[in-house]
Parts: C-alpha cells; structure tokens; sequence
C-alpha cells in the first residue's frame, strides 16, 4: 500500500470500527506523515492510471488463457482468482485431481528460466500463486502464458 513505505490500512464497517473504541490499540508506524504522504501518492497513481480497471482486464485475459492451456495439459487442475490474484492447480490428472507439488516445481523452475516468477502455495504446494504488478500490459499476459505453456 505504501509501495515500500511502512503503511497498512484496515478497511471495515463504521459499526466494526466504533467496537474497538474502548480497546487498546496501536501501530508501530501509526501517523508517520512520510508514509502517509507516499500512501496518498500511492492511491493517486492507482486511481490516475486506471490500474484497478487494468487489474480486472488483465486478470480476465490471463484467467482465460490460464483455462485455454488447462483444456490443453491434464496436469492443470482447477484455474481460480479474480483480478490479478490467480491460482492454478497442479495435479497428477484431472480425474483424480491428486496433488503434483512435484510438477509443479519442475515447471516452476523452467519457467524462472524465461524470466517469468511465479509464486508457489496450496495446501499441498500444487499451486502456482501469479500476482503481477498491476501495470501489467496484454503483450505481458501473452508472454507470461506462452512461458507457462512451454514450461509444461
């Protein structure tokens, strides 16, 4: 949020917020004015450059080839995520759906050979974790799953 700054943001209900009135609270980094200044410009250039909007277009387009290669490659399980927050399954085989953390590193590896890092997660350590910037342009998307596609 703060970009590098020390900055977080609790984001609730004004009838949540009034309920921790009484409580003791604190913040380490609580009314640091740099930070708060790099938070506003921060939200400036989300807002200014549409990445919210970008997020969900990209999102969308890499979701879609994400399923395209899953029709394509009986390894990839279940395709999920909205925005830029993606997750794909790795499995043995899509009927049995049993997890392959073991592919999933072998793939994890070539793709960091193109220059593509994904993150790793799951229950199982099964599932790719793609969280790109949010000025992620189509050409990137294409790339990204091109990568993706080779490395199976």
């Amino acid at each position: 949020m703060g970009n590098g700054f020390p900055l977080a943001a609790v984001a609730t209900t004004k009838e949540i917020a009034s309920s921790i009135g009484s409580k003791l609270t604190f913040s380490t980094y609580g009314a640091n004015p740099i930070a708060m200044a790099a938070g506003r410009e921060v939200l400036k250039v989300v807002d200014d450059e549409k990445l919210q909007e970008n997020s969900l277009e990209m999102g969308n387009l890499f979701l879609k080839g994400l399923k395209e290669l899953s029709a394509k490659y009986d390894q990839i399980g279940d395709i999920r995520g909205q925005g830029l927050m993606i997750g794909a399954e790795i499995v043995t085989d899509k009927e049995s759906k049993t997890p392959n953390a073991e592919l999933l590193n072998k793939v994890y590896e070539k793709t960091k050979d193109y220059g593509i890092l994904l993150g790793k997660g799951g229950r199982h350590g099964n599932v790719f974790r793609v969280q790109p910037p949010m000025c992620l342009n189509a050409e990137d998307v294409w790339f990204a799953l091109d990568v993706i596609e080779r490395s199976f």
